[in-house]
């Protein structure tokens, strides 16, 4: 209990240091302005936008170079994605102010991605390749309007690299260095991630291809009760590939199609059993489709569609096979009637179907595609009015049109009132309140634990908070948010009267019964002249009703108390450094059991050797803290990376 009130004391005092250095940073220059797209499909100034949206530029994530995507992504304020700091490939768990996978959105350059063959419908972010991203655009809270069933607690947006406006670029990168749990004493290269990418514009045409590859051994998935006695190392490898090819017709009209191809393989051990096993399991994604984009007087009209094949083969005593297919469009019309009043009018559609197979020695089907197609078909509207004296009101409606669920409605509604202070502090006061619908996954549905017969999951929302910038140098945000679902989706075992499990199923638990609620703090502080603070603190709480179930067993892995800073100094335009701590509280795991808190602390550097050829390094966990993230599987202990990249 000390260390944690002592971690979270420290976080403060940072915090209260940061304010207290403010009269003496007039050297320091003053950021641009920056615009956030999720919450409106406009792009938008921050200061307008009503609501607190998390963007991770270029910039930021050149400065932790050697953290994968979902270990980016898990610094983010009320977010917590398990199985980041485990062993590369274990399925991840996107645990978004306190809700589950079917809670999140991911796009991908504004287009829907996700394998209707998983538990929750969820993308694998283990498939992608951090190098090959722009930028990450996060949004939290219900925004089911725009984004569509499943939009309940988040939506990451992720934009991969483009085409530059040279003929011909590119970029070539490398990376090494160790993989190593904390019961191991070796410093062994056991990582290796190589790639390039080669782009340009030839009059109208863009274009851009990217390959890459990595490989990581030297951990195993599962933790052996005993210290002494390590397990075998369960390797991990991915692959990439993608290509984009745009024409711009004229200043008004582009299309760009493009051709994405993520293979990842992995060992790992049974979740059931404390022992270590030979398993493997092999995904294969292969994504095709096409953004375009029509402009005109006073709107724009965009279509963004994709066709999506994911495939998984599981490799233990037991084989299973799982195959899904997606077919997603959004069409929708921006339009400006005026200054004021800005509108987006919309149909998205999807297709979905999946199957799965298995069987000891020959596999045998538990559903097919052919059983499982569903579709869904949803207008939607969104309108946002901007006033004279700083009130914005973003507004929207959506019809979820599902051919197994029929039609249901969600809405949202944002006001925000923005306004000067002072001459220098921009004040911006905003509330939310917003439904979702969220359809039970196929695997859900017709797997071997599903039911056919689950309902629906319903969800509303709302959050209140502020934020403040100081000389645009300074920035606070405090959001309160809170959540009640009805109908929620949950595994549950059975037992038979000995105690033995006998098996397990989804259902619905009761309606009412199910509130979350917590509180998000961020800060972003420029101390000095190339000196930068990110910091953030999520508490999230529980409750529900004790005679139906036990609040822990819908908490599982969420922190009540979570702190994330980082620490950035640009030294003399060439080196850039960076520390980064983060702390989370105990949590419960599965079996009823409590998992301590911990934490850690990361140190990236990067130097520019020539104009064209940079070297990075990183030393993660630098303390060698002993944590469990999940509850008998190993977590990653002190490990280091170098890397070189080189841009022509």
């Amino acid at each position: 209990m000390n260390k944690k009130v002592l971690s979270l004391l420290g976080m403060a005092f940072i915090g209260c240091a940061v304010y207290a250095q403010e009269k003496t940073q007039d050297s320091v220059a003053v950021e641009q302005l920056e615009t956030v797209e999720l919450d409106t499909k406009f792009k938008l100034d921050r200061e307008k936008s009503g609501k607190v949206i998390y963007k991770i530029t270029q910039k930021d994530l050149e400065k932790v170079q050697g953290q994968s995507l979902a270990q980016t992504i898990n610094t983010v304020s009320g977010i917590e994605i398990t199985g980041a700091r485990s062993n590369q490939g274990r399925p991840l768990s996107y645990r978004v102010r306190g809700g589950k996978n079917n809670q999140v959105v991911i796009l991908i350059d504004g287009i829907q991605v996700n394998d209707p063959s998983s538990i929750g419908s969820e993308f694998n972010l283990n498939l992608i390749d951090v190098n090959n991203i722009e930028s990450i655009e996060i949004i939290k809270g219900g925004v089911s309007t725009l984004y569509g069933a499943g939009a309940a607690t988040s939506v990451i947006s992720i934009t991969t690299k483009k085409a530059t406006d040279k003929k011909v670029a590119g970029t070539v990168f490398m990376s090494t260095g160790s993989n190593r749990a904390v019961v191991t004493d070796k410093y062994e290269l056991n990582t290796a991630n190589v790639g390039a990418n080669i782009n340009g514009t030839i009059n109208k045409f863009t274009y851009f291809a990217a390959v890459s590859t990595e490989n990581a051994k030297g951990i195993s998935a599962k933790r052996s009760d005993d210290d002494s006695v390590v397990y075998e190392d369960d390797p991990f490898e991915r692959e990439n590939a993608s290509i984009r090819l745009g024409y711009n017709f004229s200043e008004k009209f582009n299309v760009t199609t493009f051709a994405n191809y993520n293979k990842a393989s992995n060992q790992y051990d049974n979740s059931w059993a404390p022992i270590d096993v030979f398993n493997e399991a092999v995904t294969e994604n292969v994504q095709f489709g096409l953004n375009s984009e029509y402009k005109y007087n006073k709107g724009n009209v965009v279509v963004n569609a994709i066709i999506t094949e994911t495939d998984i083969a599981r490799s233990s005593s037991y084989k299973q096979e799982y195959s899904s297919n997606t077919i997603v469009m959004d069409l929708y019309n921006k339009y400006k009637f005026s200054k004021k009043l800005w509108a987006v009018l919309g149909v998205n559609f999807q297709e979905q179907k999946a199957s799965q197979a298995g069987g000891f020695s020959s596999l045998t089907p538990v559903y097919t595609k052919d059983d499982t197609k569903i579709t869904l078909v949803d207008p939607y509207l969104n309108l946002t009015y901007f006033t004279d004296f700083g009130l914005t009101v973003n507004a929207g409606v959506r019809m979820n049109n599902h051919s197994k669920y029929g039609n249901h409605f969600v809405y949202s509604i944002n006001p925000s009132y923005n306004f000067e202070a002072t001459d220098k502090l921009n004040v911006k006061v905003f509330a939310t309140g917003s439904t979702a619908f969220i359809a039970p996954s196929l695997y859900q549905l017709y797997g071997p634990y599903g039911d056919e017969d689950l309902d629906p999951q319903e969800s509303i929302g709302g959050e209140a908070g502020f934020e403040l910038n100081y000389n645009k140098k300074y920035r606070l945000s405090v959001v309160a948010f809170h959540r009640e679902e009805q109908n929620k989706l949950n595994f549950t075992n059975l037992y038979d009267n000995l105690g033995n499990w006998i098996g397990g199923t989804y259902l619905n638990l009761e309606d009412d019964n199910i509130k979350i609620q917590g509180l998000e703090v961020e800060t972003k502080l420029v101390l000095a002249k190339n000196l930068d603070l990110n910091a953030n603190y999520t508490f999230t709480q529980f409750e529900s009703d004790p005679v139906l179930f036990d609040s822990n067993e819908l908490n599982l892995e969420v922190a009540k108390h979570k702190a994330n800073a980082n620490l950035s100094y640009v030294l003399k335009e060439k080196t850039n450094l960076s520390l980064a701590y983060q702390f989370v509280d105990d949590r419960f795991a599965y079996g009823g059991s409590r998992l301590d808190a911990y934490k850690l602390v990361n140190f990236f550097i990067s130097h520019q050797l020539t104009d064209n050829l940079e070297l990075n390094g990183s030393l993660t966990n630098v303390f060698d803290e002993d944590y469990q993230e999940i509850n008998t599987y190993s977590t990653l202990g002190r490990n280091y990376k170098l890397g070189l990249r080189l841009k022509f």
